[in-house]
């Protein structure tokens, strides 16, 4: 899990983040405690989702650099379209449960309507590729673990005394963005002052 630089958010963004991954467990019919498949959410929201695969002109050599020795070096991208509209490329080489975290921090940037500085969308792709907005990745960070993992969602499972095993499993994550989403969400602490 990157860490957040300069943690600071707008104020509210936090609690906003936690309502927003609740209400889009509803609008898919789901419970605040079921775990949200990212693929599921990017189907509701009508994002094109690509792998490198789909881009038959990709040269082979390529391919084989993405998916064979570079494959550690990418985990997913989201590209601005015209009209507010996006597509999203991911690598599918990742685990299950590294796909998921990796495509909900890419859903984050377009629920959180983030932009690329004009200056910089005039620069290409390429500019926009390697442009890097701080307080937009640490919006993506928090809130993608949001979405996998909200704080609602954590105390209902540390109330059953699942292990942190067991809520990897139950919400398709990994145990580190479990421990990770446990410790800066306080959902312990929260407990033992619950006297739970």
């Amino acid at each position: 899990m990157p860490p957040l630089k300069k943690n600071s958010f707008k104020k509210g963004f936090k609690t906003w983040a936690d309502k927003k991954s609740i209400e889009l467990r509803k609008d898919l019919g789901l419970n605040s405690n079921d775990a949200l498949c990212a693929f599921d959410l990017i189907a509701h929201l009508n994002i094109p989702l690509f792998v490198p695969q789909d881009f038959k002109e990709l040269d082979t050599k390529h391919l084989d650099e993405l998916l064979g020795n570079g494959k550690e070096h990418w985990s997913a991208v989201t590209i601005p379209l015209k009209n507010d509209k996006y597509l999203i490329i991911h690598n599918p080489e990742h685990s299950a449960q590294r796909q998921q975290s990796n495509l909900m921090h890419e859903l984050a940037h377009v629920i959180c309507d983030h932009k690329v500085d004009p200056k910089i969308e005039e620069t290409g792709l390429a500019g926009m590729l390697r442009h890097h907005d701080q307080e937009q990745e640490n919006e993506a960070i928090w809130f993608g673990g949001c979405l996998q993992l909200p704080r609602e969602a954590l105390i209902w499972a540390l109330k059953k005394s699942m292990t942190n095993n067991e809520i990897a499993e139950h919400f398709n994550a990994s145990v580190e963005m479990v421990r990770y989403r446990i410790g800066v969400t306080g959902a312990k602490i929260q407990l033992v002052r619950m006297r739970y």
